[in-house]
């Protein structure tokens, strides 16, 4: 795999798989590149107009990854359609998820799910997904 393949201007396909579990098969299919094009399209448009470059925590998940961390069965990791936004506060959080909502409605394109996620030990992100169709515009608050 060559992780310094660009899927969109600013997102290198090593940046949309990364994962601390090194001993983890996690290569994307052909499929899985496709949707993870169509992802960066709206986080390019997430990082010009938040003005500061986004910062991936976890992008696409192999099913052995996904088991390794404990993702859902169903999630849309799996299919490089999601990415979790690492955030610094709650106010950057909500001003991204604003960005994507206020460029959903401008674009008339719809998206899967905007979550906004923290886990047992307090630390927050925000998930967001686009599928190729099918998209839910599933918007909602998860503890993790």
């Amino acid at each position: 795999m060559n992780s310094n393949a660009k899927l969109s201007e600013h997102f290198t396909l090593g940046e949309m798989t990364a994962s601390s579990h090194k001993e983890v098969y996690n290569i994307p299919s052909h499929e899985a590149i496709a949707n993870l094009k169509r992802l960066t399209k709206w986080l390019e448009v997430l990082r010009m107009r938040a003005g500061t470059p986004i910062r991936i925590n976890s992008g696409y998940r192999s099913p052995q990854l996904n088991k390794k961390i404990g993702g859902v069965p169903t999630s849309n990791h799996l299919t490089g359609c999601a990415a979790d936004i690492r955030v610094e506060n709650m106010e950057q959080l909500i001003r991204y998820a604003a960005i994507l909502l206020d460029y959903a409605d401008e674009s008339k394109q719809d998206f899967d799910e905007l979550l906004i996620e923290r886990n047992r030990y307090g630390a927050i992100w925000l998930h967001f997904a686009v599928r190729p169709r099918d998209n839910r515009h599933k918007v909602a608050f998860i503890n993790a």
